[in-house]
């Protein structure tokens, strides 16, 4: 199996960020599902102090050739100063499934 699609991890601060980036994402077919992860605990290193808070996670289905129109919306709309926006390849997966994210992404 090839490398055709990807799952994308981005983190947001709240449920807004979280539903507003969702519904544009999906209306311009960029993805084709997307799961909102509540209550997740980030720990991490920011302006040189271990910081820690509450974030959602979107984990994002999509084809590989969509990344970068993907990662241009979410910089363009998401409030971070530099958010999080990490892609893996799919290796493998269920064809039938994958079939239909080909169908569903423009």
């Amino acid at each position: 199996m090839s490398t055709d699609y990807c799952v994308i991890y981005c983190t947001c601060p709240n449920q807004e960020t979280a539903e507003n980036l969702s519904a544009l994402l999906l209306e311009k077919r960029l993805v084709a599902c997307l799961n909102i992860v509540p209550n997740l605990s980030s720990h991490y290193i920011w302006q040189g102090k271990i910081t820690k808070g509450e974030e959602l996670l979107l984990v994002m289905k999509t084809k590989t050739s969509k990344l970068t129109q993907v990662e241009g919306l979410i910089l363009e709309v998401h409030p971070y100063e530099f958010p999080e926006f990490i892609a893996m390849p799919i290796i493998y997966g269920n064809r039938q499934y994958l079939d239909w994210v080909n169908e569903v992404v423009d």
